[in-house]
């Protein structure tokens, strides 16, 4: 999505109807007891599986027989460049020390169990808990998810524009904001918003029709619309799905309406000077996530990016979308350090879903370059996580782990998150088996 298209989309989409995230309710909460490290906590699903060579070993084309190793992710990781056989273009860094420097690197930790697939990577980040079967796409969760804890073991006087899940694609994503879990579920879901989808083609597709239109169809749209809101004189806790109390949810029509009319306007992760063109759909939601992030401060928010999913076929691209994701990640740190509120009061965590294989498979590009897929291998449990924040509350500059000894797995981020927020206590025993990453913490 470059800026241009961007801004056509917005204008032909401002006097349309406007999907709004879901909806949350305002439910019941039990108060927090335990004392916060940090008010906000952002966490980045660094995804569409990456191998912990091209990363935190920073080996480059070293496992292509192509040498040279050297750091791609200057970011975040320290290191220098590769010297030689570049096969994308390098990008000036967003501040002069990179993230690593701001917190603790776990370099090898463990995507332990189920399949090494997406959504189950996904899932297990996000419920603190692996799947061991294959998830149907269409359904959500059988455990809570982060969003869930979060709200409801939280201060009551929180609204529920503190916790957004934003998704590079809808997919099966949307089914991750909440769970069918029986003592949590849709009540204490997160707003989700798929920026890519709202504000590219497919919003542009659908928001162009509604401007098209006849104003006796839209009258019509709307009547129906009001009708669906009233919810059949219903309780708002009696209705599947989420809803937001109805001042929550003016402030983020509203928001939306004037981010699509450019009256708020987006900042791009890119260098100056770069073209549009290199705008990645991964660096488009983490744009938009920065506007809700400046806009509403929540404590909560996930981000996930997957353009890097390209590895199956694309070797050189797979280096060129995570050199400019790793961009797309240093550039909202210095965003939120630039923000009063959230400044020296967030932390945030990066973690891939899972890894990839340590063979290549078959396809060779452009570069003949070979690309890898992630079949459960080994290596493909093979991750790293990055948490990042105060250095009064964080470790700054620490390193943990090595590939003999892993140390974390991905069930572990949802009681860290809890840790953050001050309410791992709050939440009942059988939910969680992971445990907090302390190491992180001073």
């Amino acid at each position: 999505m470059n800026r241009r298209k961007f801004i056509r989309n917005s204008a032909m989409a401002a006097a349309g109807l406007i999907a709004s995230p879901y909806i949350l309710p305002a439910g019941t909460f039990s108060r927090s007891s335990g004392v916060r490290l940090a008010n906000h906590v952002v966490l980045v699903i660094f995804g569409g599986g990456i191998r912990n060579q091209e990363t935190v070993e920073q080996q480059y084309l070293i496992n292509q027989a192509a040498g040279p190793s050297g750091n791609i992710m200057r970011n975040m990781l320290s290191g220098a460049s590769p010297a030689s056989n570049l096969v994308y273009n390098i990008w000036d860094t967003v501040s002069p020390a990179p993230l690593a420097t701001k917190g603790t690197l776990f370099k090898h930790m463990r995507y332990a169990s189920g399949p090494t697939g997406h959504f189950n990577g996904h899932t297990a980040i996000i419920t603190g808990n692996y799947t061991p079967e294959s998830l149907n796409l269409y359904v959500n969760p059988e455990m809570p998810t982060i969003f869930e804890y979060y709200r409801k073991h939280n201060d009551p006087v929180k609204s529920a524009l503190n916790a957004w899940w934003m998704s590079l694609d809808l997919g099966p994503y949307v089914n991750l904001n909440y769970s069918n879990s029986p003592n949590y579920g849709s009540l204490y879901g997160a707003n989700h918003i798929s920026p890519l989808t709202t504000f590219g083609n497919i919003g542009f597709d659908y928001f162009s029709t509604l401007n098209a239109m006849h104003p006796d169809e839209l009258s019509r749209l709307a009547t129906i619309r009001s009708f669906l809101d009233s919810n059949f004189d219903r309780s708002v806790t009696d209705i599947p799905g989420i809803s937001n109390i109805a001042e929550d949810r003016e402030a983020i029509q509203d928001f939306i309406l004037k981010l699509i009319k450019g009256e708020i306007p987006i900042e791009w992760p890119i260098p100056v000077g770069t073209p549009y063109d290199q705008i990645t759909g991964d660096l488009s939601n983490i744009a938009i996530s920065w506007k809700v992030l400046q806009q509403f401060h929540p404590e909560l928010m996930v981000i996930n990016t997957t353009n890097l999913d390209i590895c199956h076929t694309n070797f050189s691209d797979y280096i060129s979308y995570l050199h400019r994701a790793d961009y797309g990640v240093g550039w909202l740190w210095e965003k939120i350090q630039s923000d009063p509120e959230m400044a020296n009061d967030t932390i945030m965590i990066c973690i891939p879903e899972h890894g990839r294989n340590m063979t290549p498979n078959v396809i060779a590009d452009a570069n003949g370059l070979f690309a890898y897929d992630h079949t459960g291998d080994e290596n493909s449990r093979d991750i790293f996580s990055l948490i990042v924040g105060p250095p009064s509350v964080v470790n700054q500059g620490l390193e943990v782990g090595d590939a003999e000894d892993p140390i974390g797995e991905t069930i572990d981020i949802v009681p860290t998150i809890a840790h953050i927020l001050g309410f791992k206590d709050n939440i009942p025993g059988g939910y969680l088996s992971g445990s907090v990453l302390e190491q992180a913490f001073v």
